[in-house]
């Protein structure tokens, strides 16, 4: 019998369930795809892995801009390749997610929300400086084309492959918008008429890009992970049939009934999306719909449950 030892925890990523969420959804057919069954926790563990392929010979330190799931999966890449990390993430990220990432030895520069205040103190910003002025590689998760084609290459054909094909509609979250880019490609080349569908929190930018339906209020959500005041490049609304957008407390809601009756504790941004679905539900009835769950909600214990 030859042996099942992985070299490392990085070839452990991926080959995650996807199961059936009966009791949420008694009358439709949806199935979640559980990416928080990744050894770092979430489905950045892949995009990561991808990104660092293509890492500049002899580059020993590492920066990323984050809302934590991205830095977790960069801080454990880099205690297993030997690499110097660092992660930028806002100050309004889980004290859980920010303990998770220095637990793998990563330095953590809490910042502001961009769009808040002064530019320079953003995250993002903060991520740009580390790499122009202290020389780490800046992976830039929001405008790197290795987001959308590691989902492309890795996540759409393990779940093409898990439903035999058996899919009609598949919803994503919307964050990076590398996830339901290169999921959302890979599907729609396997069939055409599969739809893909986004979700995001109210007043978020995504839905202007699909819809010529321009954000109406301000944007403010307590959901890590989805939603943004400006769209990013790694997002690709030509493969993109729709956004829908889901008020906060219906996908914190959400989110604690996942828990509650289906056992899958998932973070905010999976309650965001199973809420996208309960409203398209009857629109829907009939359709194999997936879904894909980013993380888990025992990031998020002091903050939604």
């Amino acid at each position: 019998m030859a042996s099942q030892v992985k070299a490392s925890v990085m070839e452990a990523i991926g080959n995650t369930p996807v199961v059936r969420l009966g009791r949420l959804f008694p009358h439709a057919h949806v199935v979640a795809k559980l990416e928080f069954m990744n050894p770092g926790g979430s489905v950045k563990d892949r995009m990561v892995r991808h990104m660092l392929r293509g890492l500049p010979e002899g580059a020993r330190r590492v920066v990323e801009s984050s809302s934590g799931n991205t830095g977790a999966a960069l801080a454990m890449a880099s205690a297993v390749l030997g690499l110097r990390c660092d992660v930028t993430v806002p100050d309004t990220t889980s004290t859980e997610k920010v303990k998770r990432i220095r637990a793998y030895g990563a330095d953590v520069h809490l910042c502001a929300p961009d769009g808040a205040g002064d530019p320079a103190r953003g995250y993002h910003a903060v991520a740009e400086g580390i790499a122009r002025d202290e020389g780490a590689h800046y992976l830039d998760q929001y405008c790197s084309e290795h987001n959308r084609d590691a989902h492309y290459r890795d996540t759409g054909p393990e779940l093409w492959e898990q439903l035999a094909g058996e899919i009609d509609v598949f919803v994503c979250g919307i964050g990076s918008g590398g996830t339901i880019s290169g999921i959302g490609r890979y599907l729609k080349e396997r069939r055409r008429d599969i739809a893909v569908v986004g979700v995001e929190p109210l007043h978020s930018a995504y839905r202007g890009l699909v819809t010529d339906e321009p954000a109406s209020g301000a944007y403010a959500t307590v959901v890590e992970g989805v939603g943004k005041r400006q769209p990013s490049r790694s997002f690709d609304p030509a493969v993109v049939d729709d956004v829908v957008q889901v008020a906060d407390d219906d996908a914190l809601a959400w989110c604690r009934r996942l828990a509650a009756e289906e056992g899958i504790l998932a973070g905010g941004s999976s309650g965001c999306v199973t809420a996208g679905i309960a409203r398209l539900e009857g629109a829907l009835r009939g359709k194999r719909i997936a879904t894909l769950y980013p993380d888990s909600g025992a990031f998020y214990l002091s903050k939604y449950f």
